[in-house]
C-alpha cells in the first residue's frame, strides 16, 4: 500500500477520512450519507433521490442552481451525485490548491441549501422516472422489476426515483424534515484524497461540516428473506428483444461470506474468457452482452445474470446460465480459475493507487458502514478465498426456490411456460444434485 489513510472524529461526530497520495493532481472530497430507497415509506419512496437533486440548487451564498454551479466550477471542480438503495454520494473533483475553499462550498450545500425552482426540478425528475415507464404508466425496467421480486415487501424493492404522484407530492418541508433527519453528522463520513497533509485536508473537512447538526445514527428496517418458491415477472414490451434478469437474494455485507460472494461473480464474469461471456456470446453466439454482478447492502444483497436476446433465443439464453451455475454448484471453480481470479483481484487492488476517485469509494462506504479496512486487509481476504468456499456459497445461493425470473419484451405465453418449465427443472437437478 503506497497510500496513507487516517481516521479521526470531529467534534459533532462526524467521520473524516484522509487519504495522502502525493503524485495527485488533484483532491476528492466524498460525502458518503447513510440515506438512501431502504430509509423510506411508501409515501416518502423517491425523497432521498429528490432532495440529491435540490442540494444542486443554490446555497445561502449562491442562491440560485446557475450560481452554486459557477462557483464550483470557477473553482476548476466538478460535483457529482449518486443515490443508491442504502446510502447517498456526493463527490467533489479539485485542484488540490483550492481544496480548503472547494470543501466550504460543498458543506454549505448540506447546512443552508435554498431548496429553489422546486417545480422546476421535478420537472427533471419526472423525465428521469418516465425513462423507465411505458406509454401506460408501468415500470418496465428489468432492473426495477427485478429488485421488487428478489427484496418483495421491503423498500429495497422501490425503484430509487420514486413514482410520478410521490414526486408531485413533495414540498420544502419535506425536503427539509429529510436532511434534519438523515443528514447529519453522526449518520455521515467524508473522505478527501489528495496531495496534502493529512492534517491540511482534515482541517478544509473540519472548516466546512463543523455546523453540520450532529444526530443520530439511522437505523434501516431488516430484511429477512422470506421467499419459498420461484417467481417468474413479465412486463409486456414491444421490440426486438426481451432484457433478461435472473436474481438471488444473498447475504449482505456483514455476512461471513462477502468477499467469496465477489469472487465468486468474478469467476462467472470477469473478461471475454470467463464462462458466462464464453458460452453465451462466443461458443454459442446467443446473445450479445452477458453479465453477472452482486450488489451488497448491510445485511442482504442480490446476485444477478442480465442479457437481451431475440424473443426466440430466450430458452437457449436461459438453459446455458443454468448450466453455468449448476456446474458451479456441483464442480466449483478449477485450480486454473482461481489462480487468475487471484492476480485479477490483487491488480485491481493496486490500481487503487492510480485514481482519486477509486481510493475514495473504496474508503468511504466501509467507514460509514463502520466495516473499515485498508486495501492490504482487503487482499488478505480475497487471496484467502478458496476453491471450495466459492463452490460452497454458490450452493447456498443458487438456491432455485429462491429465484427469481424477469422477463420484458414480447408476450409469449407459451415461451414463459417453457423457462419456468426449465426452472423447474433446474430445481430438480439442484434438489438431487444436494442430496448426493
Amino acid at each position: 500500500m503506497q497510500h496513507t489513510a487516517e481516521f479521526s472524529r470531529l467534534a459533532n461526530g462526524l467521520r473524516v477520512v484522509t487519504v495522502r497520495r502525493t503524485h495527485l493532481h488533484q483532491a476528492v472530497i466524498a460525502v458518503n450519507v447513510h440515506a438512501g430507497a431502504r430509509h423510506e415509506t411508501r409515501a416518502t419512496n423517491g425523497i432521498t433521490h429528490f432532495l440529491e437533486h435540490m442540494l444542486f440548487r443554490g446555497t445561502a451564498r449562491h442562491p440560485t442552481a446557475a450560481a452554486f454551479s459557477e462557483r464550483i466550477e470557477s473553482l476548476g471542480g466538478t460535483l457529482t451525485a449518486a443515490t443508491h438503495g442504502d446510502f447517498t454520494l456526493f463527490e467533489l473533483t479539485v485542484p488540490p490548491d483550492v481544496l480548503a475553499e472547494a470543501a466550504v462550498e460543498l458543506g454549505e450545500a448540506f447546512v443552508t441549501p435554498r431548496f429553489a425552482d422546486i417545480a422546476l426540478e421535478k420537472g427533471i425528475v419526472r423525465e428521469e422516472i418516465l425513462e423507465d415507464l411505458d406509454e401506460d404508466g408501468r415500470d418496465i425496467n428489468a432492473d426495477n422489476l427485478l429488485h421488487a421480486e428478489v427484496f418483495r415487501g421491503h423498500p429495497l424493492a422501490w425503484p430509487l426515483t420514486g413514482s410520478l404522484s410521490n414526486v408531485e407530492r413533495f414540498v420544502e418541508r419535506h425536503l427539509r424534515a429529510h436532511l434534519a433527519k438523515h443528514y447529519v453528522a453522526r449518520n455521515m463520513a467524508v473522505v478527501v484524497v489528495g496531495p496534502r497533509s493529512h492534517a491540511v485536508m482534515r482541517r478544509a473537512v473540519e472548516r466546512a461540516f463543523a455546523n453540520v447538526a450532529a444526530g443520530a445514527v439511522v437505523k434501516a428496517p431488516p430484511f429477512e428473506v422470506m421467499q419459498t418458491a420461484m417467481r417468474v415477472k413479465t412486463a409486456v414490451d414491444p421490440g426486438s428483444q426481451t432484457a433478461v434478469r435472473l436474481g438471488f437474494p444473498t447475504p449482505g455485507q456483514r455476512g461471513r461470506d462477502a468477499r467469496v460472494m465477489e469472487m465468486l461473480v468474478r469467476v462467472l464474469d470477469d473478461g471475454m474468457s470467463t464462462p458466462l461471456y464464453r458460452r453465451v456470446c462466443d461458443e454459442k453466439g446467443i446473445a450479445y452482452e452477458v453479465g453477472a454482478n452482486v450488489e451488497l447492502f448491510d445485511d442482504v444483497g442480490m446476485f444477478d445474470v442480465a442479457s437481451s436476446v431475440a424473443h426466440r433465443s430466450l430458452p437457449a439464453l436461459l438453459g446455458e446460465v443454468l448450466a453455468i451455475l449448476e456446474a458451479l454448484c456441483d464442480e466449483g471453480p478449477s485450480r486454473a480459475e482461481i489462480d487468475k481470479l487471484r492476480r485479477r483481484s490483487a491488480f485491481d487492488l493496486d490500481t487503487l493507487e492510480d485514481s482519486a476517485h477509486a481510493l475514495a469509494d473504496f474508503y468511504g462506504p466501509s467507514e460509514l458502514f463502520n466495516l473499515r479496512e485498508t486495501p492490504d486487509d482487503r487482499r488478505r481476504r480475497v487471496l484467502s478465498v478458496t476453491a471450495a468456499d466459492i463452490r460452497r456459497v454458490a450452493r447456498a445461493v443458487f438456491d432455485p426456490s429462491r429465484a427469481s425470473l424477469v422477463l420484458v419484451g414480447d408476450d409469449d405465453p407459451a415461451a414463459r411456460r417453457t423457462l419456468a418449465a426449465m426452472l423447474r427443472g433446474f430445481r430438480a437437478q439442484r434438489g438431487a444434485s444436494s442430496a448426493s
